[in-house]
């Protein structure tokens, strides 16, 4: 298994366990709500409090870097928490700290697991076990723990969604949370949702998926397949969108020009079709697979128009067109571009006739055109009442 690029993304967050993890380390599932939220009050009350003491350790030290002097008052204050409680996980997990500072490495180990071995749901202890580790190179272990994490505490998601998002563009990360993502575990569509949205990750979402297999089908996955499609198409990967397209058994929808149920099913993102459904312009697919569309406006507009991954090569493009009103005038044109980059690559004009008339035309795609923008543009003349088109038999074969 690959092992995780702990200096790009695991140090960096995983500095945060040092720090205290703010707000959420030390908050035992099982401890009083107010100990909690407000320590320092609850301190007034109880001095010797050993759950608000080490929240009030963790609240205080966030702001700061864990300097060795640092970690070793933390400490003297951990000890006190001992005392009071002699079972409460985060002061062992502070003492660990403490210890590891001071290079006492064995020690500090067993801190963390007999913090960990008393509770599941103490998310600063959770943090040092994920970077040890990550210090082993043992992604397996790291997916382990924020699962239990992200299992045992609510509020886990908060501090942890942020880190696992950042780490999703690692194959060896993506392999360990594969299994989970086969299990359909709970945080999971949580996780994916938070790394298409602000973590911004859509491309190691998708190859994420590909390394399970596929999404489970399960309600609490709805609207994925779509977002996921939309993340990969904006950054341009095009090859992750080939795979993941196979992986949900719609590996054909990337070369299929037609309008089927398929490609307009809004599941693909933007490798179905987009119909507008505007004032000037509205396209709708009928029960036999033509595209039917209305214009009253002379300014060309966009119609149809969607995503392809064509390899490179040579292809004969074809289609029927026909305007059932004979006296009014539309003309239409389609228009590929390549992405990414946006540059224009081909187009074919499509003078639109009363009979239905074939139109058919070659065009090059090159070896940088990894994904392409096929579209549909048309216009009517002037201020004749709507133009209809209709555009059936769409073929593409490459040749």
């Amino acid at each position: 298994m690959d092992r995780p690029l702990v200096t790009s993304w695991g140090r960096a967050l995983l500095g945060l366990g040092t720090l205290g993890l703010a707000l959420a380390a030390g908050i035992d599932a099982t401890a009083s709500r107010w100990r909690a939220i407000d320590p320092d009050r609850a301190l007034r009350v109880r001095p010797g409090d050993a759950v608000a003491l080490t929240l009030h350790q963790d609240q205080h030290q966030a702001e700061g870097e864990m300097t060795p002097a640092r970690a070793a008052a933390v400490a003297v204050v951990a000890r006190r928490a001992l005392r009071s409680e002699p079972l409460t996980a985060a002061a062992l997990r502070q003492i660990a700290v403490a210890e590891g500072a001071a290079g006492r490495h064995g020690a500090a180990d067993r801190l963390v697991q007999l913090s960990y071995r008393l509770t599941r749901r103490e998310l600063g202890t959770s943090w040092l076990l994920i970077e040890g580790a990550l210090d082993r190179g043992d992604a397996a272990a790291v997916a382990r723990h924020f699962d239990e994490a992200l299992t045992a505490t609510p509020l886990a998601g908060e501090v942890m969604y942020p880190a696992l998002s950042a780490a999703l563009f690692d194959p060896g990360m993506q392999a360990a949370l594969a299994p989970y993502v086969r299990q359909s575990r709970p945080w999971i569509p949580y996780l994916m949702r938070y790394a298409l949205g602000e973590g911004d990750a859509g491309e190691h979402v998708g190859s994420l998926v590909v390394a399970a297999g596929g999404l489970p089908r399960s309600p609490i996955y709805d609207d994925l397949d779509r977002r996921i499609l939309n993340g990969v198409a904006a950054k341009g990967e095009f090859d992750v969108a080939r795979a993941y397209l196979r992986t949900i058994h719609a590996a054909g929808l990337a070369t299929d020009p037609r309008f089927s149920a398929a490609t307009t099913d809004m599941r693909f993102g933007p490798f179905a079709w987009s119909l507008a459904d505007r004032q000037t312009v509205t396209g709708r697919r009928d029960d036999t697979g033509r595209l039917q569309v209305r214009v009253s406006t002379a300014r060309p507009e966009t119609v149809a128009a969607r995503t392809l991954v064509l390899p490179a090569g040579r292809y004969r493009f074809s289609q029927k067109v026909e305007a059932p009103d004979e006296d009014v005038v539309a003309a239409a044109k389609w228009e590929m571009r390549c992405l990414p980059g946006d540059r224009r690559a081909w187009s074919l004009e499509l003078p639109v006739r009363r009979t239905s008339s074939h139109y058919a035309g070659q065009l090059d795609i090159p070896a940088d055109c990894k994904g392409q923008q096929l579209a549909l543009i048309v216009a009517g003349r002037g201020d004749q009442e709507d133009a209809e088109i209709i555009v059936d038999s769409l073929e593409l074969s490459r040749q």
